[in-house]
């Protein structure tokens, strides 16, 4: 590539009825300092490029990144998820086992007050049998002692004396 120096000191053979050479100069001048301005300006460019790769590659590798941490982030949160409803399950159905277990329980308790109700039941009723019968008993005792006979046998009883020995 050609320089600005190069330009500025390039020299043109003479040549009968040739440029005005401090036209010349004066443009050749003019192309080397805009010539070395492009030059700084492409070279300014070349670097800024340079660098603003280097961050998009930053910014590539933090995006790469953050995706396998998404991934990884997502297959955590299926992981976790899997196993909260295995759980789940497994709680489900040992909650359902003792609830069987508990129903179970009560029925056995409920046939066994319905057995010992049944028994005081026939206890009582048992017993009101006797109490029937003893009453009848007492009120047929109570027939014969208040008797009118019987308070006629009252009545002479105190009428008799004992017989004195003789």
């Amino acid at each position: 590539m050609i320089t600005s120096n190069e330009i500025r000191n390039k020299r043109f053979n003479n040549s009968f009825r040739g440029f005005n050479r401090e036209e010349t100069k004066q443009f050749l001048g003019t192309v080397a300092n805009d010539y070395e301005q492009l030059y700084s300006d492409n070279a300014n460019l070349q670097d800024r490029i340079k660098l603003l790769e280097e961050e998009l590659k930053k910014y590539y590798n933090i995006e790469n990144t953050m995706n396998n941490c998404l991934i990884l982030a997502q297959q955590t949160a299926e992981t976790v998820k899997e196993q909260a409803n295995s759980e789940a399950a497994l709680l489900m159905k040992e909650y359902k086992r003792k609830i069987s277990e508990m129903l179970m329980i009560y029925q056995e308790i409920i046939k066994r007050l319905n057995l010992f109700n049944s028994e005081l039941k026939s206890n009582i009723t048992g017993h009101l049998e006797m109490v029937e019968k003893n009453s009848k008993k007492i009120n047929e005792m109570s027939d014969f002692f208040y008797d009118a006979d019987m308070k006629d046998i009252l009545e002479n009883l105190e009428k008799l004396e004992l017989a004195k020995p003789q």
